[in-house]
């Protein structure tokens, strides 16, 4: 019985040696994992002696792998989670910020401004899933990919930034921050953070692209003297921004937890004010570095191997090419599913930080989870009604 299922299994799978058809002689050792209809093309491929035929099959399955269910469908799900999280999210601040006295929507801006940042990478996402399955992963799918990634880090860096320094400031100067600093302000802070963020991720999408497939690329960058110090400064550049944020962050709690220890010398609201600052900061920094600090790693681990990797864009794509480098295609499968998805987890992890610690959001937040549960047990009551009397 076991081995009339087992013959079924791989004969309707259409894999192992169960098909009728004979394994190629190079796969002999490995017949339990060769797949007819799929595999036989890698057979032809001229080999060095001493590599391991079975071993490639193997890295390319498990390169196929990992681009299916950890750089699809994974961040997929993960996606549509961060997506209506962010969307709900923003509909509560709007909901607010109708509501807060103008000195309160000088932050309000800042937060809409990163969850439609978030929005936005996620609806550019799914662009890059289609277009990736459209036309496999090449230089304009790398490079959207960059394009939207450094959109999105950059302008919700800069947001963070502004938000750190705007809660410093309505602390520990408050009659400025009240009476000079105004609603027009903020938003020509945020204007000038998505046009910086946008001129510079356009340059690192175009030409970081170059890095993976050179050949393909309509910008022409040699290792040596582009594609290289490119990298460099992408992934310097990315440091300063993440240690910028963190000093800031480590700075200004220091500063009002000195205030905090003064607070015999002030009001009790003051003190109130700066404990609520200090709880905001950490909870933002704690965000921040969760979405930046692996996101970094998996820079610095590229920029590493960076040799090694831009040979994948070398040459035009075949077969034998993807089953020759199989081992480098697990390694750039897995570098970009840990960025996507410690990205998107970020997204989540964003909105959920800052409703739980603003107790207005989170009642305006649950009011409205309420009211769209109450309608889709309404809209589900008519449909069983309809159907009853049919």
């Amino acid at each position: 019985m076991e081995k009339l299922l087992h013959f079924a299994v791989h004969f309707l799978f259409g894999d192992g040696t169960m098909s009728g058809e004979p394994v190629p002689p190079i796969f002999l050792n490995c017949s339990s994992i060769f797949i007819f209809g799929k595999d036989e093309k890698y057979a032809s491929c001229p080999i060095e002696n001493g590599t391991d035929p079975c071993y490639l099959l193997k890295e390319v399955h498990r390169a196929k792998e990992f681009r299916t269910y950890f750089l699809a469908i994974l961040p997929i799900v993960l996606s549509v989670i961060a997506c209506l999280l962010n969307i709900g999210y923003l509909m509560a601040q709007l909901k607010c910020f109708s509501q807060e006295k103008t000195s309160f929507k000088k932050r309000q801006v800042f937060l809409i401004s990163r969850s439609l940042s978030i929005i936005l990478a996620n609806l550019l996402f799914y662009v890059v899933v289609i277009v990736w399955k459209a036309n496999g992963f090449v230089y304009t799918s790398a490079m959207i990919f960059i394009l939207i990634g450094g959109i999105n880090f950059l302008s919700v860096t800069g947001t963070y930034i502004g938000l750190t320094i705007l809660l410093y400031t309505a602390i520990v100067h408050q009659f400025w921050y009240m009476t000079k600093l105004t609603l027009t302000h903020c938003w020509l802070i945020i204007g000038l953070i998505w046009i910086l963020s946008t001129a510079s991720s356009v340059c690192i999408g175009l030409w970081g692209a170059t890095l993976f497939y050179p050949e393909s690329a309509p910008i022409s960058c040699s290792f040596e003297s582009c594609q290289q110090p490119l990298a460099i400064i992408i992934v310097v550049g990315l440091s300063i921004c993440y240690g910028t944020v963190i000093v800031l962050y480590i700075a200004m709690m220091t500063r009002l937890h000195r205030l905090v220890r003064k607070s015999s010398l002030v009001q009790s609201r003051s003190k109130s004010n700066s404990m609520t600052a200090m709880k905001r900061l950490g909870l933002n920094m704690i965000t921040f570095a969760v979405g930046s600090v692996p996101i970094l790693i998996v820079c610095i681990v590229a920029l590493a191997n960076l040799r090694d990797l831009s040979s994948l864009g070398e040459g035009c794509k075949s077969p034998c090419k993807t089953f020759l480098h199989s081992s480098l295609f697990v390694e750039v499968e897995i570098l970009a599913s840990v960025a996507a998805i410690v990205w998107i987890i970020a997204m989540i992890a964003d909105p959920v930080i800052n409703i739980l610690a603003d107790k207005k959001l989170r009642g305006v937040f649950a009011k409205h989870i309420t009211r769209v549960s109450q309608r889709m047990r309404r809209a589900s009551t008519k449909t069983t009604i309809s159907t009853d009397d049919q």
